[in-house]
């Protein structure tokens, strides 16, 4: 071997690396100055040598002396590594090595005597010195252990040893005396964050996007070497998608170094324990003993098991439910994904008594999902159905909606046959996942069966049949339930009859009787399940005081919709991840509170940073997002990206012709509409005109439809631009006049106050000067009373001068002079933003994609678990103190950690949920 010093590198230089520098461990390892010894302890692949090397290139910078030995290239024996030990030093200085060589004898002191010549020569040359030895675990003699136990423990002031090992070293030569501090780093310290990860697949994979790196992030999870074989895999595939960049474990490129590095260290116990134990997503010692066999106890699985935590092989998962405060854990995703293809090569039949046995194991610890998954991969439909109904009632009984649908969703048309009440728990899968027609055909079916459901099943598909009409946009729908919603059985559960409670309130909102749909939530009694109350869910009462906030924004009353939004989004925050839901809505509709006070530029980037996913929970949110999306692009005037973006929406397979959101889609079509006309081309204005007319034909019955007729409503808007864009002035203001009186029968006074601008400005246009200002007037005192600033910006192109001529009235009241000034500052910060406007979110349907962390709050989770301090994370990230806490709560929020080391096991358990459903939904 040649050993390296401070002008060269060791063997490792005959490869070209490009290294990722690591910071904080590099600051890390900077250390104090009295800092006497280095242990970085982890298995192959953890990139150890790759650190020592980044932070070698900063010590020859800094201009200390260093020298590495690589035990791993030795022979063996003592004379080897001292003789290596000699060269290396020697090569910095011929000095240090002198007297050793002098004193060299072969007897029982003769280690120790060697040692103390090198820290003798050492300490008299005075230059900071930094020994590396590389592989320790490598060492084959007890004398070479002692040797570097005694270098720590004679190592002069300038003397800095650092040991690299894949085991555990000897506890006499981790743990110095006090008064030479070590420094540990194992696995969990030298694994990637994701910031790093993202830089290092960003360096190999210039192309890779950062959601795709995220994904590559949690399924190696920061493993250095997987995430350098990830990126050979994506790079090898040269275009074609790589599963992992979609999240997706693939085996194929990481069989080789688990083969080579991970399983030669396992018995032959434990490779088969682990085998296993790939099955089930998660595991405890007890049912790893079930499906070793007869001859394995928990206690002896659980000493098995334990040590491969170290190794970063296992990782201890949320206690499940139910279970007796068991200890659980589950495998690294990739070598999980191996292990699965060592189980597909076991005989059929010892496979399918595996997945039978943990049916049983997980049935009895009432852990529905994976008993479910387990019978259907043992053959046993029957089982599995059985499973899955009586598991779907007990779920949806407790409230716990999410987790219901997640059971259903595993099951395929031939296991639930002719059974009802499968039928009906699968129409809720089918609503959850946005297949709306299909939902509503199982629908039909179920109620051409009334004698089959029992009267709680029943009521519980009258409640479905309500949630259906509401995701569809259709009050009528639900208007035409009333009646049954009404009228609940005594057999009735609570979760249902909580459900029937929020049911109503959205229906009184939509049909303008906003003070009862108030009264509903504020005089009815709290629901409760099992005693206690339901207040996160979807059906929840955090739910209900958001759409009491929706009520005061329907009619255009901000300020009072912004306090509703903001307690419940504090209250959902403390409680945690069974808020998740309400929280999300609330954040949802926030937006428009942002939109009315900061501008579309804020609100989008609030989209992106907060919400992560664009896609709304109910169609009010998914319409108010897509507007404030696309009219950030048209305020940085990037016309063609927010006509384009409108055009997707509204072709025949965009989101809004799929869901039959015909309300939505006709503002949508007045958006394009008014581009179109800003953009001089009215005749594409006309084109757009007539898909609206269309849309409202789609049924002649448009009066006695509440969506057509505001369908109509919005038609009407569009014909008001175009009488204007054509100097039609006379038809513009008698439209406007009609549309007034109907907005103002409504209670919808928001939308009042933007077309008393627009006649304003007809006015002015027809010389009406006095009348004009009077109409701005009265805009203005009506957008102040609401908080609506935004709204009156973008009434018509004109809206701003004509705000401007109002502040020139004599006498004009003080408290509407400063409210133009507000309008003013608005408008002036959105033109100096908009040079570069956050991108136009596409909106997904993957509703699924709602229950991950946002890339902005995995980013912090991942500095939050390295315990940096939060100032600390700003710094890094570029953020301000608050939006770190905003993230932060967030975080606790979804995940249901109430601390920082609580939020490792949640974003595990996170992960394994989303595995489950997506293993199950394929």
């Amino acid at each position: 071997m040649q050993p390296a010093s401070s002008h060269g590198t060791p063997a490792l230089r005959t490869r070209s690396r490009r290294l990722l520098a690591r910071q904080g461990l590099l600051d890390k390892l900077a250390g104090p100055g009295d800092r006497r010894c280095v242990v970085l302890q982890a298995p192959a692949g953890f990139g150890k040598s790759a650190l020592l090397l980044s932070w070698q290139r900063e010590l020859v910078s800094a201009d200390t002396d260093i020298a590495w030995v690589r035990l791993a290239n030795l022979a063996g024996g003592d004379l080897h590594f001292m003789a290596a030990l000699m060269a290396a030093l020697g090569d910095i200085d011929a000095a240090i090595t002198r007297h050793a060589v002098a004193h060299a004898r072969p007897d029982a002191d003769a280690i120790e005597r060697l040692v103390i010549a090198l820290v003798r020569g050492i300490a008299a040359r005075g230059r900071k010195l930094v020994l590396i030895v590389d592989d320790v675990h490598c060492a084959q003699s007890g004398n070479v252990l002692h040797a570097l136990q005694l270098l720590v423990e004679y190592a002069p002031p300038n003397l800095l040893c650092v040991f690299a090992s894949q085991d555990e070293l000897p506890m006499t030569l981790a743990h110095a005396p006090a008064s030479k501090a070590v420094l540990e780093l194992r696995n969990d310290d030298l694994r990637f964050s994701l910031p790093e990860s993202i830089a290092y697949l960003g360096m190999r994979l210039p192309d890779l996007d950062a959601r795709a790196a995220a994904a590559i992030h949690r399924l190696t999870e920061g493993w250095p070497a997987l995430l350098r074989l990830a990126s050979v895999d994506v790079r090898r595939r040269r275009g074609v998608h790589s599963p992992l960049a979609l999240g997706v474990p693939d085996p194929e490129p990481f069989a080789a170094y688990f083969h080579a590095h991970v399983f030669p260290r396992l018995s032959a116990t434990q490779l088969r324990l682990l085998t296993c134990c790939a099955a089930p997503t998660r595991f405890s010692a007890a049912l790893c003993a079930d499906l070793a066999g007869e001859s394995f106890t928990p206690a002896m699985c659980a000493s098995l098991l334990e040590p491969l935590t170290r190794e970063g092989l296992l990782s201890e998962a949320p206690q499940a439910p139910a279970t007796g405060g068991e200890r659980w854990w589950h495998l690294h995703p990739l070598l999980c994904s191996v292990l699965l293809s060592h189980f597909a090569a076991w005989p059929e039949a010892e496979r399918l008594k595996l997945h039978a046995t943990a049916c049983q194991s997980f049935a009895v610890r009432g852990m529905h999902h994976q008993a479910v998954r387990h019978a259907l991969a043992a053959g046993n439909c029957e089982t599995a159905a059985r499973l899955a109904e009586h598991g779907a009632v007990t779920l949806f009984v407790k409230g716990r909606l999410a987790e219901m649908i997640a059971l259903v969703r595993q099951l395929d048309a031939c296991t639930i046959g002719d059974n009802v009440h499968l039928g009906l728990w699968m129409a809720w899968v089918e609503l959850a996942d946005y297949r709306l027609d299909d939902c509503a055909r199982s629908i039909e079916r179920l109620r051409a069966t009334p004698g089959r459901l029992d009267p709680a099943m029943r009521y519980r598909l009258t409640l479905l049949g309500c949630l259906l009409a509401i995701r569809s946009d259709d009050n009528d729908a639900v208007s035409r339930l009333l009646p049954e919603l009404l009228a609940p059985p005594a057999a009735a559960d609570d979760f249902a009859l909580a459900g029937r409670r929020n049911v109503l309130t959205w229906l009184y909102l939509h049909t303008g009787d906003f003070e009862q749909a108030r009264r509903i939530q504020r005089d009815d009694p709290l629901p409760l399940v099992d005693g206690e109350p339901v207040i996160g869910t979807l059906f929840g009462s955090l739910v209900g005081q958001c759409l009491v906030g929706l009520s005061f924004a329907i009619e255009g009353q901000i300020h009072r919709a912004e306090r509703v939004y903001r307690q419940v989004l504090r209250e959902a925050q403390e409680r945690g991840a069974h808020c998740a839901e309400a929280a999300r809505l609330t954040a949802q509709l926030l937006v428009e509170v942002l939109y009315e006070q900061h501008g579309p530029l804020v609100a989008t980037r609030f989209i992106q940073e907060q919400l992560g996913t664009p896609d709304g929970l109910i169609p009010d949110t998914t319409l108010r997002m897509i507007l404030v999306s696309n009219r950030a692009q048209q305020a940085a005037g990037r016309w063609p990206e927010a006509l384009a973006h409108l055009a997707d929406l509204t072709q025949a397979d965009g989101l809004l012709q799929r869901f039959h959101m015909d309300r939505a889609l006709a503002c949508v079509l007045l958006e394009q509409l008014r581009i179109q006309l800003k953009s001089s081309d009215a005749d594409a204005a006309r084109a757009t005109l007539r898909k609206m007319e269309a849309l409202q034909a789609r049924r002649p019955d448009a009066e006695a439809s509440s969506i057509l007729r505001r369908v109509a409503d919005v038609g009407e808007r569009a014909r008001i631009h175009l009488a204007m864009h054509d100097g039609e002035l006379p038809l513009a203001l008698a439209k406007i006049e009609t549309l007034l009186r109907r907005y103002e029968q409504r209670g919808q006074v928001g939308i009042v106050a933007a077309l008393l601008l627009q006649a304003a400005e007809v006015e002015r246009r027809l010389g009406h000067t006095e009348a004009s200002k009077t109409r701005v007037c009265a805009a203005l005192r009506l957008g102040h009373r609401l908080g609506l600033m935004q709204t009156l910006l973008n009434a018509h192109d004109d809206a701003l001068p004509l705000i401007r001529t109002a502040a020139a009235i004599p006498k004009l009241d003080p408290v509407l002079a400063f409210f133009i000034e507000r309008i003013e500052a608005l408008a002036q910060s959105q033109h100096d933003e908009q040079t570069e406007p956050p991108p136009t979110q596409r909106f997904r349907d993957d509703r699924r994609l709602t229950r991950l962390l946002t890339l902005r709050e995995a980013e912090i989770a991942e500095l939050l678990q390295q315990s940096l301090p939060n100032k600390k994370i700003a710094l890094t990230l570029g953020l301000s103190l608050d939006t770190v806490k905003w993230h932060l709560k967030n975080i606790y929020m979804k995940l249901d950690a109430h601390g920082r080391r609580a939020v490792a096991a949640r974003m595990r358990h996170e992960l394994e949920l989303e595995h489950d459903e997506s293993g199950s939904g394929k």
